[in-house]
């Protein structure tokens, strides 16, 4: 990145600080990218207050303020600020949907980190070829200002929101979408009810909302939310997409320059001191739950560094669902042995993190506890 060039400032914000780190450590092999952690909304809040940004990367689901009321904040104070929402819950095809039709990108968890920067990439390639197009499709103001109904409706769903949804547009319609749990049981408006007030509700343009805490006891839905969703993305006419719409260019507001701020902790350096403690072909630091966050391998080594990868995240929750069922308590140390091979799997104390280690079966097992042992003080350093 030239010296002129003003970076792309992405601000990661997510109560599980592994899966942010290693989105750091993605971005960070960019120079184009200064990305920083916010561990909750409310930090994130004063982060966005005082520091200028391109992108908010948001877990939906958070202790105290959550990602929809981040959102909320971010669409009533930062309107020029792009959100990718991160979640757990829906099908990827409702989300890809979503994505193409409203103003949200979305990527479901587990995620690869490629994949999590390839979303990225579209993000500020399309920013960057319509910098100031501004979408035609009247939004729907109420608790998210500036979202389409889409996607209150696909937020709510993820969330597992239960409420009721008063829908009133200013040609005097009126509608409720009620949901339970996430789900959509009940919809009605003034000449229907269920599916098909869901399907007319939806192609209102305009109008406001409000939030009702109660849900009727009505049942008159039984399919899916993402089959309604999907459903309805099919009768409604196409939405011109951000790189399709036009607009009259403008020149961008001039921002003043931010202040580069220092790259995390780099684990690439400490995954090379273990590889080369332990003479190690392969080593990973991953989550618990099977995320990726930063990968070595040795030039000379015939393994197949991306399926082993894949492999360890699909065997790594079964060890843990194993442990739980014999109340084993905290993972310490695993041991696996082949032929001329040794593999160990190593927990990083006060943290979800794990070292794995796959070295000859020359190398004594004592070496490479050592080497991981050495590490996980700095990682702890780094959390």
């Amino acid at each position: 990145m030239s010296a002129t060039t003003t970076p792309r400032r992405v601000l990661v914000v997510d109560d599980e600080q592994n899966i942010a780190l290693g989105i750091l450590k993605t971005l960070g092999q960019s120079p184009m990218y200064v990305a920083k952690h916010a561990p909750s909304g409310e930090i994130a809040v004063a982060e966005l207050a005082k520091t200028p940004y391109d992108l908010v990367i948001t877990d939906i689901r958070m202790p105290g303020m959550s990602g929809i009321d981040l959102l909320r904040h971010i669409r009533a104070n930062h309107a020029d600020v792009g959100v990718i929402i991160m979640t757990a819950y829906g099908s990827t095809q409702v989300q890809e949907e979503a994505s193409r039709r409203g103003s949200l990108l979305y990527i479901e968890k587990p995620f690869d980190f490629a994949q999590m920067q390839a979303t990225i990439e579209d993000f500020f390639k399309r920013k960057e070829e319509t910098s100031t197009t501004t979408q035609k499709e009247e939004s729907v103001s109420g608790v998210i200002p500036g979202l389409s109904l889409m996607d209150v409706i696909q937020m709510n769903c993820l969330a597992r929101f239960t409420g009721t949804l008063h829908i009133k547009t200013s040609n005097g319609q009126q509608g409720i979408i009620c949901f339970n749990k996430g789900e959509i049981p009940h919809c009605e408006t003034a000449t229907r009810s269920g599916k098909d007030a869901f399907f007319e509700i939806v192609q209102w343009q305009g109008g406001s909302f409000d939030t009702i805490e109660q849900i009727p006891p009505t049942v008159t839905i039984v399919e899916s939310w993402e089959q309604l969703m999907m459903e309805a993305a099919m009768m409604m006419p196409d939405t011109p997409t951000p790189t399709q719409a036009s607009a009259k260019p403008k020149a961008p507001p001039k921002a003043p320059t931010p202040k580069v701020e220092p790259a995390p902790a780099d684990t690439s350096k400490m995954l090379d001191r273990v590889m080369e403690a332990a003479k190690a072909e392969v080593t990973f630091i991953v989550t618990h739950s099977g995320f990726v966050i930063d990968k070595r391998i040795a030039q000379t080594s015939k393994i197949d560094l991306n399926k082993s990868g894949d492999e360890i995240s699909k065997l790594l929750p079964g060890i843990f669902s194993v442990a739980k069922t014999l109340t084993a308590g905290t993972l310490n140390e695993i041991t696996l042995r082949f032929e001329g091979k040794t593999a160990m799997i190593r927990n990083v104390a006060q943290s979800d993190l794990l070292f794995i280690v796959i070295s000859p079966a020359s190398v004594s097992s004592g070496d490479i506890f050592k080497a991981i042992e050495r590490e996980s003080e700095n990682i702890k350093k780094i959390l």
